[in-house]
């Protein structure tokens, strides 16, 4: 398991801290179930600093490599991965609520007094993964399947349209 970092998050942002860090990818567990290949490391940095409105800001940068299963071909899938979240710290609950300014490029997380710093890194490794990943379309291994669904003398359906045309 990994070591734990946990910070005050509001302090470290307010007083403009860096950390960085190397995380195993077998110690996120959640992580797991989508990942074809535990083995690896990523690299992120985390920024505290005051936003356009002098509110307190994390700055969240994680780069790596996860191995995940392309949905096509199921084979190996090496997906490149370059995060960066701007997340403002909101005190209270009812402070969500006054986030009226509509900026999409950041994201609202509480304010906590001992926030577990490589669980922020899990969620946002979380949030930034495919739905389905897939191959390009050259490079996928499952391109011949398709292609032999999509000859007529292979194709289950190819009885039906026959009977169509008669």
């Amino acid at each position: 398991m990994y070591e734990q970092a946990v910070i005050d998050n509001l302090d470290f942002a307010r007083n403009g801290r860096v950390m960085r860090g190397e995380a195993r990818l077998a110690d996120f567990v959640r992580l797991q179930s989508a990942l074809l290949s535990s083995q690896g490391v990523l690299n992120y940095t985390l920024s505290g600093k005051a936003g356009e409105k002098g509110e307190p800001l994390l700055i969240c940068s994680i780069d790596g490599k996860l191995i995940l299963q392309c949905q096509r071909c199921l084979e190996a899938l090496e997906f490149p991965l370059h995060i960066e979240s701007r997340l403002r710290l909101v005190q209270g609950a009812t402070q969500f609520d006054d986030l009226g300014d509509g900026d999409e490029e950041v994201d609202s997380i509480p304010a906590n007094t001992e926030m577990d710093v490589l669980a922020l890194v899990e969620d946002e490794i979380l949030l930034n993964l495919p739905m389905a990943p897939l191959h390009s379309p050259e490079l996928c291994q499952g391109k011949g399947v398709e292609r032999l669904a999509n000859e007529k003398g292979n194709n289950p359906f190819g009885v039906l349209a026959a009977l169509k045309v008669k």
